[in-house]
């Protein structure tokens, strides 16, 4: 049986599917603005794949909005990958996205119980005189 060796998972934060119609806005190489619709394929809190029906260069300035979902805003495309029904991009947002990584929500929440648990628990330290329960006959 062949091992087959997998890619290695680089990116810093998870993706989200989401498949939501967006407006996307790009810069073509002579600073001219143009309008398409693309389709947001997936999201992270720094990025996100867009299929869109033409082919953009690397480095282009996009933005999108979804409002929906309170996420978007300004970034670079990293990729362009010729796809089924057109191409996905890879957008980097330096500012990030406005998605929050719900992997992360799950590590604070995590977190903040274990703070609380250990607040609801007695100390080890030992008993002074006073903290000593009154001893009954």
């Amino acid at each position: 049986m062949r091992h087959i060796a997998r890619k290695r998972e680089r990116r810093r934060h998870s993706r989200s599917p989401i498949g939501k119609v967006v407006p996307v806005l790009w810069e073509d190489e002579d600073g001219q603005e143009k309008l398409l619709q693309g389709r947001l394929m997936d999201v992270s809190v720094s990025g996100a794949r867009i299929l869109v029906p033409l082919r953009l260069p690397p480095r282009a300035v996009v933005s999108f909005n979804c409002f929906s979902l309170t996420v978007g805003g300004r970034g670079t495309v990293r990729y362009c990958n010729p796809a089924r029904g057109g191409y996905e991009i890879g957008v980097e947002m330096s500012n990030g996205t406005g998605w929050r990584d719900p992997n992360k929500d799950l590590q604070n929440l995590a977190a903040a119980v274990d703070r609380a648990d250990a607040a609801a628990q007695p100390s080890d330290s030992p008993k002074t005189h006073s903290d000593a329960a009154p001893k009954v006959p």
